[in-house]
């Protein structure tokens, strides 16, 4: 099978195309798209352990990703974690999940862990009717399925995205009950100080400018909020069966998921992305 794989750890340039042996597993299937996530921008270049502290780092050389939609042997379509990387012709799926006849392959992968993120999250923040909610990288495919979700639940929804919205400029915004942060830095600090003092809710589930939100319990103290990560036990089934539509981004060759990175590091991209073999 072919795979795309890297043997130092560096820029875009550093993915390569190769022949490797077929990986071997009880759900061995015919890979049809390839979910891609900012975070494999960062593991790529070596800094995974600095925003993951869990994250063990892979062994060069290594194959990148986490989501696939594939066929398997007899026939059957599937999502879900392959066990040994993402980007490749064939993969290992763990724990598949059916994927139904009028879900598109592009569909499914914007659900899988962006849409069980984004549920998560608007769960974690208990979003009430007239709410205020800022939603940072609200372009983005987790971005995006917040902001549906917290007009679902009642609330008045200020999408901060350097490609439109409210952007992130934010002198003068008046306080919000909600922050969905994911950028941290300077950023989720501003974007903490929007918080309502006493029912301000923040939830952290990433810090995509490399640098962890810099806010302390004593400023949590001060401001009477609750910060918080993500629950765990939403499944991708169940976010399927809310009816969110994910936007749905460029779709790359193969060949081409070297340039998908660029984009997505150059915070060029919208929606979710995926490569097809």
């Amino acid at each position: 099978m072919k795979a795309v794989r890297f043997h130092e750890f560096g820029g875009p340039e550093v993915l390569t195309v190769e022949e490797v042996p077929d990986p071997v597993g009880e759900t061995l299937v015919d890979v049809t798209a390839i979910g891609l996530n900012y975070g494999e921008t960062v593991i790529r270049r070596g800094k995974g352990r600095e925003l993951f502290p869990w994250y063990p780092g892979p062994s060069l050389p290594a194959t990148l990703g986490s989501e696939v939609v594939g066929i398997t042997g007899d026939g059957r379509r599937v999502m879900g974690v392959p066990r040994d990387g993402a980007y490749a012709t064939k993969a290992v799926v763990e724990n598949p999940i059916d994927v139904s006849d009028g879900v598109s392959d592009h569909q499914a992968l914007a659900l899988l862990l962006q849409g069980t993120t984004a549920v998560a999250a608007a769960e974690a923040a208990r979003i009430r009717p007239g709410d205020r909610v800022l939603v940072e990288a609200a372009s983005g495919g987790v971005g995006s399925l917040l902001v549906q979700l917290a007009e679902q639940a009642g609330a008045t929804v200020l999408a901060a995205s350097s490609k439109g919205g409210i952007g992130y400029d934010w002198d003068g915004l008046d306080p919000v009950d909600v922050v969905f942060e994911s950028i941290g830095g300077a950023t989720g600090r501003r974007a903490f100080e929007l918080l309502r003092d006493g029912v301000g809710r923040m939830v952290v589930f990433g810090y995509a400018s490399g640098e962890p939100l810099d806010v302390t319990a004593s400023d949590i103290f001060r401001k009477g909020v609750a910060v918080m990560g993500l629950p765990r036990g939403t499944t991708p089934q169940e976010v399927l069966e809310l009816g969110l539509e994910p936007v749905l981004g460029d779709v790359y060759r193969f060949d081409e998921i070297a340039e998908a990175h660029r984009a997505l590091e150059a915070r060029t991209t919208r929606g979710k992305l995926i490569a097809r073999p």
